[in-house]
């Protein structure tokens, strides 16, 4: 049963740990939380600092708990926490909503190329390998 508040999507951003020099990358986000894949545990519970690119907005901080590990201790899922005394914290997180927000709108157009690869009237590309 989906226990979720709020829809996930799939979006792949640069997220760093500050703390422990930490680098991960986002695979799906919300507005409540996302899932990192990281190739370092990080313990259940742990509240923690993170920096997290936005695509043409910039990096910003966020504070969250890791809420559960993903399968194999790859990853973790973590829950946004909105710290409202902290002015800062606050701002932050409402450009991050903001930024959640316009999320269905990027899924109409990947939608929209998809359809078009489907009845043949553009190729669906992708880079090379790096190597």
């Amino acid at each position: 049963m989906e226990r979720r508040r709020s829809p996930r999507y799939r979006v792949n951003l640069r997220v760093y740990f500050p703390e422990h020099n930490l680098w991960g990358i986002t695979k799906n986000i919300s507005v409540d939380g996302c899932f990192i894949s990281l190739h370092k545990k990080i313990n259940e519970g742990f509240l923690a600092d993170i920096l997290l690119e936005l695509p043409i907005i910039g990096v910003i901080a966020l504070k969250g708990y890791v809420h559960h590990t993903g399968a194999g201790g790859e990853g973790l899922g973590m829950q946004f926490v909105q710290v409202r005394f902290a002015q800062e914290q606050s701002a932050y997180y409402s450009i991050y909503t903001e930024y959640v927000k316009l999320l269905p709108e990027h899924e109409r157009i990947r939608s929209m190329y998809l359809e078009e690869v489907q009845k043949g009237l553009v190729k669906l590309q992708t880079f090379p390998q790096e190597g």
